[in-house]
């Protein structure tokens, strides 16, 4: 049985569903769906928002934007929606907790059942076999042994709930119309005013770090020496970081030379380059624009 979605359960009219708390609901809703003989739980069930599954807009510069006021559920302390987009590798489940919003993966990593709001205990439930969540998406209880993705979520300035699919860290500017704009004679960048430099961050905003290298400081080089590159090792996908005028796999040992060439393994393929232009200061060390960050579809 294809048990990834919650079905909406309603109550045939003068049914008693005194007594019944909301973990019992997303059982019982669950247990409905797999077993139809079990009817006494459809009697204990209250209905299950038909907004629970909301189609998005998809994201601009890696941020989810959803309206209160276009999807109700969310609206109210306790909401909960799924949110979908083609765009959207997982749906994510957006909540309103009354102090504020969460938002995480919608699909339990044991199964790939979608997830369920317990507002009572704070909680994302699996109703297909139970796993439990806490708010930051750390596994309370199996089946599930692995944690789910948790996005910072927050109100804008219009009321619309913004969830940032792709949290930086700061290092560089985050992306704007899917490009980055670095500004060299920011202090942060110090190790580029030099051959062998290089600098490794995660922009808000791009599905990928991103490290920006200086093999030379000849004049006579394209984009004043400058090359970006991705920063995830062709391996495992661990970040590389600088270390002696390379580039190093921490987790285990690839090394590659500053344009991205892999020279000692467990990698066997070079890090991919980031299309970028480089724009010479009049009195400064100029700008790098960052191209093609963000995900299109």
């Amino acid at each position: 049985m294809a048990d990834d979605k919650l079905p909406v359960i309603a109550l045939q009219a003068g049914t008693a569903a005194q007594g019944c708390s909301r973990r019992q609901l997303v059982r019982g809703a669950a247990f409905a769906a797999c077993a139809p003989a079990l009817g006494a739980l459809v009697g204990c069930a209250r209905r299950i928002s038909p907004e629970r599954d909301v189609n998005v807009a998809p994201p601009v510069d890696g941020q989810l934007v959803v309206s209160p006021s276009d999807v109700r559920e969310l609206a109210r302390a306790g909401g909960a929606v799924i949110a979908h987009n083609p765009c959207i590798s997982t749906p994510v489940l957006i909540v309103n907790t009354g102090s504020g919003f969460l938002a995480m993966g919608a699909r339990c990593p044991h199964a790939n059942c979608e997830i369920a709001w317990v507002q009572e205990d704070r909680q994302a439930e699996c109703p297909c076999h139970g796993s439990r969540f806490a708010g930051d998406g750390t596994v309370l209880s199996g089946p599930a042994t692995t944690d789910l993705p948790t996005y910072p979520a927050a109100l804008d300035a219009s009321g619309a709930v913004v969830v940032n699919l792709f949290a930086g860290d700061k290092v560089f500017p985050p992306v704007k119309n899917g490009s980055v704009t670095i500004d060299l004679s920011d202090p942060k960048y110090r190790p580029l005013q030099s051959a062998g430099g290089a600098v490794v961050g995660h922009p808000d905003g791009s599905p990928s770090p991103i490290v920006v290298t200086r093999p030379t400081t000849d004049p006579a080089a394209p984009n004043g020496g400058f090359l970006v590159l991705f920063a995830v090792c062709p391996h495992l996908s661990c970040t590389v970081q600088p270390l002696a005028g390379r580039l190093h796999c921490p987790c285990h040992g690839s090394v590659f030379l500053l344009d991205g060439t892999v020279i000692n393994p467990p990698a066997v393929d070079s890090l991919p380059p980031v299309p970028f232009t480089f724009q010479p200061g009049l009195s400064g060390p100029g700008t790098i624009i960052v191209e093609q960050l963000g995900v299109t579809c």
